[in-house]
């Protein structure tokens, strides 16, 4: 069985690799690491100004293409409005018909559908 081969170059590398990690890792929590010579102090990927321009075109993408798009941010509550119409109107053995019933009731279907309504 042959030993595997690694140069000192490499060997010197992992540790110095090994030295840097016991260190972070024995730092106190607070306290942040000082890099080490030779490295850079760590920047932001992301420049300010480009994430508040991103998050605010993002809330008016939002706002503009939720339900009742007269500008505000409010939301049916169908699954309310659902179990409400349910237990107002029940109907004996029928759960699907009472399922329906309740759906136009809360306007998820239109009033005049495709049985000829309308």
């Amino acid at each position: 069985m042959r030993r595997p081969f690694a140069s000192r170059s490499e060997l010197e590398r992992a540790r110095v690799e090994r030295d840097e990690w016991r260190r972070r890792a024995e730092a106190p929590r607070g306290e942040r690491a000082q890099p080490s010579p030779g490295q850079s102090p760590r920047r932001s990927r992301w420049p300010l100004p480009l994430v508040g321009s991103v998050l605010s075109v993002g809330l008016v993408l939002g706002a503009v293409t939720l339900p009742d798009g007269s500008g505000g941010a409010v939301r049916t509550d169908y699954p309310g409005c659902i179990g409400k119409a349910r237990y107002e109107a029940p109907i004996a053995g029928n759960q699907y018909q009472e399922l329906v019933n309740a759906l136009y009731a809360c306007g998820v279907y239109p009033q005049s559908s495709a049985l000829g309504g309308g």
